[in-house]
């Protein structure tokens, strides 16, 4: 048994010294490595086109999805309601993002924060003018008439192709065409489908 002790020893002792061998012939880490250098963290790059909150484009088309909408003069509670809406499906174009409070302008220009939660991405139109708009069979004026829609009236937006002058709507139980022009809910040139 003293004999294995001191075989096990040897072992012990032989990789000890092995090892401090080693060590002597390795430079010191902490003598010859460069300095730590502690980096600035990089900053995500602001993109004005991008929502802040929600990474979608913006400038962007929603509707209001209740009957009452408060609309404030800042991004929280706290700030002063001055406005609210009673026009549900009433489409909004969303400016910027703060946490959860959009900054939207609506079919007049009057600007203001809401709540996301009193919004849904569903596309929405408004029709605009003093007069009535035809709404078409096909996109061509000389198209059958489907329905005349009075101004302010609201619908939904199936289709419009990029750079179209016209789109594919409905209102109630009616589908057909719209100039681009006779009504607000998208932008210049939009591809809705």
């Amino acid at each position: 048994m003293r004999h294995r002790w001191l075989q096990l020893l040897a072992v012990c002792v032989v990789a000890g010294l092995t090892r401090a061998a080693e060590a002597a012939n390795t430079p010191d880490a902490s003598k010859t490595a460069a300095p730590a250098t502690t980096a600035a963290p990089v900053k995500p790059k602001f993109d004005p086109h991008i929502g802040s909150a929600t990474g979608l484009p913006l400038p962007r088309f929603v509707s209001l999805r209740a009957d009452a909408v408060n609309m404030r003069v800042g991004p929280g509670d706290a700030y002063p309601i001055q406005w609210v809406y009673h026009r549900v499906g009433l489409p909004v174009e969303v400016l910027r993002e703060y946490d959860v409070w959009r900054l939207v302008v609506d079919v007049d220009g009057t600007k203001g924060w809401v709540h996301e939660a009193t919004l849904v991405g569903g596309r929405r139109f408004v029709v605009i003018g003093q007069d009535p708009v035809v709404m078409r069979h096909r996109p061509l004026d000389s198209a059958n008439a489907e329905a005349d829609l009075m101004p302010g009236v609201i619908g939904s937006i199936e289709r419009c192709d990029a750079g179209a002058a016209w789109c594919r709507v409905r209102v109630a139980h009616h589908r057909g065409w719209l100039p681009r022009a006779a009504f607000w809910g998208s932008l210049p040139g939009e591809e809705i489908h």
